[in-house]
């Protein structure tokens, strides 16, 4: 059997990682899914090289502008190039029109109007001085990299930007939101709306799954300290809530994302989450309950005073939830409020694993 010592070195070191890696799993969902949502940049395919304004004269040879012009070459002012840096962008909307004699239209009523059968005619057109204009405005084009808080990032390290576009262009990702969010103090949405979705789903899934393979990690852990403080074979009662806990956390886990459209499977993936909550905070309960009832044999190993913030922690949590359970039964709460309670509870109980790694004064071996 491990030492005392090394057992309770290796609980100090589980239960940091138990706090960080769940924490990790929700704030890198929440950054990434927000900086994936506001990256609007674009790879422009029209090569202006700094020429604007260009004007064009639109005549049956090019078919009045109406279409894209083919086997256009690279010295044509309407040469489509394939453009592989950001920062080849125009830091100003490029505006285009047409010029129809002494009129000014916008391009795209110039295509509603000509383009329609039975108002186009090339003999009509072709009598028409039209040309076809190119030139900056004065509005900023929030997709040029020039003009974005990423630059700096672009400049030092663009494969990342490359990255960002290549994930966002993907079919597989479809954004939770439409905006960036604050859901701790918004509640805008919930964490498996996020957490199930491409590509946050690759972070927050597997550090779960670690999450959850932790925990029963910390709980076995837990048991053989005991045991050896205490000489008993007996298994502890937050022993039994604990790893049952974390088999709840970890088919949590694993059904995110699962759209199955069935009443008993969405009542069974509630009913696995609740289980986890309520077996976690009963493990945390009876833990905390030996830890004080076994003072007097562990007063030298732990830091009493953070013994006595884990109990204030608890008792906290325990009263909040009933409260939290009382209010749902007899209201349905804004499902802001509900968002809100759910993204700050979740790394509420977190903080658990972050006393017991501060709990217990390192041993020296």
């Amino acid at each position: 059997m491990i030492s005392l010592s090394k057992g309770i070195n290796r609980l100090r070191k589980i239960s940091l990682y138990l706090f960080l890696f769940p924490s990790l799993a929700l704030i890198i969902s929440l950054i990434a899914h927000n900086l994936l949502v506001s990256f609007n940049l674009s790879l422009q395919n029209i090569d202006y090289k700094n020429k604007l304004p260009i004007i064009i004269k639109c005549t049956k040879e090019n078919n009045f502008c109406l279409t894209t012009p083919k086997n256009i070459t690279k010295n044509h002012p309407e040469y489509f190039a394939n453009i592989t840096q950001f920062n080849q962008c125009e830091k100003y909307i490029v505006s285009i029109d047409v010029l129809i004699e002494n009129e000014k239209i916008n391009f795209p009523d110039y295509i509603n109007k000509y383009s329609n059968e039975a108002i186009y005619s090339k003999d009509k057109l072709s009598k028409l001085n039209i040309r076809k204009l190119y030139s900056r405005s004065n509005k900023i084009d929030n997709s040029c990299i020039k003009n974005s808080n990423l630059k700096r990032i672009y400049k030092n390290i663009p494969q990342f930007i490359y990255f960002l576009e290549k994930i966002k262009s993907n079919e597989k990702y479809v954004a939770g939101t439409s905006e960036t969010i604050n859901p701790f103090i918004y509640g805008e949405t919930s964490i498996s709306n996020i957490a199930k979705r491409y590509p946050v789903n690759l972070v927050f899934k597997p550090l779960l799954f670690i999450g959850s393979f932790l925990m029963i990690l910390y709980w076995v852990n837990y048991h053989n300290i005991f045991k050896q403080i205490t000489d008993s074979q007996k298994i502890n009662k937050f022993t039994f809530f604990g790893i049952f806990s974390s088999i709840f956390l970890f088919f949590h886990v694993f059904f995110l994302g699962t759209e199955i459209d069935n009443e008993i499977f969405t009542k069974i993936r509630r009913l696995i989450l609740i289980l986890f909550i309520l077996f976690e905070i009963l493990a945390q309960y009876f833990l905390t309950r030996r830890l004080y009832l076994s003072l007097n044999k562990i007063d030298s190993l732990i830091y009493s005073n953070i013994l006595n913030l884990k109990i204030i922690f608890v008792s906290t949590i325990i009263i909040s939830s009933v409260i939290i359970l009382a209010i749902l039964s007899f209201s349905n709460l804004d499902s802001k409020i509900d968002y809100i309670l759910e993204w700050n509870y979740f790394l509420f109980l977190m903080v658990f694993y972050l006393l017991s790694a501060i709990l217990w004064r390192k041993q020296i071996i």
